[in-house]
C-alpha cells in the first residue's frame, strides 16, 4: 500500500516489454473441431503471492501483476482469438455442472471400476450420450505455476531500485472425448523481468508473463484443435 501511495504521489512511468516464451508440444495429431463442437476447459490457478509485507515493500511488490483467474481468462482469450466466431464453442467445465472436476489423473479413480478405470468420461462422470448430445469434443486440463525470483531488493518508497525475474508456466493435458483418447500435453513458459527504479519519480519496466502465457496457449489450442490461424 505504501508503494502504491508513493507512486501515486511521486508519479511513475510504466514501460511494458515482451516476455520470452517457450513451448513444449507433445500433442498427437487429431481430427480438427467440426462446426458446433465444444472445448471444455478446466484447471488449477496458481496461488497469487501475498502483498503488503516488508519483503514486498523492498522488492516494490514484484508480483503485483499476478491474477488468480487464469483458467477463466484462457476461455475468454480462446473465444477472442477465434478467427471464425461461432464455428466452435469453449466452456469452463464448471458451467456444465458435471461430476468430478478435479484433476482426472490424480482423483476420481474411486468412481471408476473395472475396465472403465482409465476412461476420461468415467473420471469426469460424463456419459457417452451427454458427449454426443452436447457435442463435447475436447477436454483441456491446465495447471498454472508462477514464480518470482528476487534479484535486487533495495526499494523504500520513494527511493531505490528493485529487480525481480517473473515466470508463468501453463501445463495443459488434452483428451479427445469422442474417442476417449489422451492426446498428450502442451506446455507454455513465459519469462520476464520486473524492474522499479525511483528517485522521487519512478520508472517501471515489466513483462506481463501471465497474460503472455495465456495468449500463447490459447493460440496453440486454436491451431492444434481447430486447425485455424488465430486472430
Amino acid at each position: 500500500m505504501l508503494v502504491l501511495m508513493a507512486l501515486l504521489v511521486a508519479g511513475c512511468i510504466p514501460i511494458p516489454k515482451s516476455s520470452d516464451i517457450t513451448t513444449n508440444d507433445r500433442l498427437r495429431t487429431t481430427r480438427p473441431l467440426e462446426r458446433g463442437e465444444t472445448i471444455l476447459v478446466y484447471g488449477e490457478n496458481a496461488t497469487v503471492p501475498k502483498k503488503g509485507s516488508m519483503k514486498g515493500m523492498v522488492t516494490a511488490e514484484c508480483a503485483t501483476g499476478y491474477s488468480g483467474n487464469t483458467i477463466e481468462n484462457l476461455v475468454t482469450t480462446i473465444l477472442k482469438l477465434n478467427p471464425e466466431p461461432g464455428r466452435f464453442s469453449v466452456k469452463h467445465s464448471s458451467d456444465l455442472r458435471i461430476g468430478n472436476l478435479s484433476d482426472p489423473i490424480i482423483q476420481g479413480e474411486q468412481n471408476c471400476i473395472g475396465s472403465d478405470t482409465g476412461s476420461i468420461l468415467c473420471r469426469l462422470k460424463l456419459s457417452r450420450d451427454r458427449v454426443l448430445n452436447d457435442r463435447l469434443r475436447f477436454y483441456v486440463f491446465v495447471k498454472e505455476k508462477v514464480e518470482t525470483d528476487v534479484h535486487l531488493p533495495a526499494f523504500l518508497p520513494p527511493f531505490g531500485v528493485a529487480s525481480c525475474g517473473q515466470k508463468a508456466v501453463l501445463e495443459a493435458d488434452l483428451w479427445d472425448l469422442s474417442t476417449e483418447e489422451f492426446l498428450g500435453s502442451l506446455t507454455v513458459s513465459s519469462e520476464g523481468e520486473y524492474t522499479m527504479a525511483a528517485y522521487i519519480f519512478g520508472v517501471v519496466t515489466y513483462s506481463d508473463v501471465q497474460k503472455d502465457a495465456i495468449n500463447k496457449l490459447a493460440r496453440e489450442i486454436i491451431e492444434k484443435l481447430a486447425g485455424l490461424k488465430p486472430n
